[in-house]
């Protein structure tokens, strides 16, 4: 066998090895989303609107806690109004599942948030989960959802915890 066919043999034998540890995700994108969601944090916390405008898509869907819906704009400009206003934002627990063939990625954990408004409590505590899609310039948070964590009453564990009524 001559040496140029050999070689063309060899490489076309290794291309679907090659495609295939291509295609599988590495451990540095699970790094790089836990980056966005780092910068997404410090960005919420400090209301940066033009870091958030960077990390969220284009199609971004916002649902809070109480159920409303809010677009990327609407988002970006609760933020910039005086009436509603984050003193902190921590995020904690966070897992982050690579989908997709690494394509996308769902985060969830819990969050601790210290707000100035008329309708939220001082401190807030929740859970989320966020979707992060690969873009060409890099990874773009496409959905998140909060649920509060709201303490039971004791009043509520004491009659969730009796047997019923006979």
């Amino acid at each position: 066998m001559r040496p140029l066919p050999a070689l063309i043999f060899c490489l076309a034998g290794a291309l679907p090895a090659a495609a295939a540890h291509a295609a599988a995700p590495a451990a540095g994108d699970l790094a790089s989303v836990r980056a966005a969601e780092a910068r997404r944090a410090q960005a919420v916390a400090k209301r940066d609107v033009n870091a958030l405008r960077d990390l969220i898509g284009g199609a971004y869907y916002h649902v809070e806690t109480n159920g409303r819906v809010r677009s990327k704009t609407e988002f970006l400009q609760l933020l910039t109004r005086d009436d509603y206003e984050f003193l902190s934002y921590d995020v904690d627990g966070t897992e982050v599942t690579l989908l997709d063939k690494g394509r996308t990625a769902l985060v969830t954990g819990r969050l601790v948030a210290q707000t100035r408004s008329g309708n939220r409590p001082g401190v807030w505590r929740g859970r989320y989960v966020r979707v992060w899609t690969l873009q060409p310039e890099g990874w773009r948070n496409t959905l998140h959802q909060s649920t509060e964590i709201r303490t039971m009453s004791l009043s509520r564990d004491n009659h969730a915890s009796l047997p019923p009524s006979p």
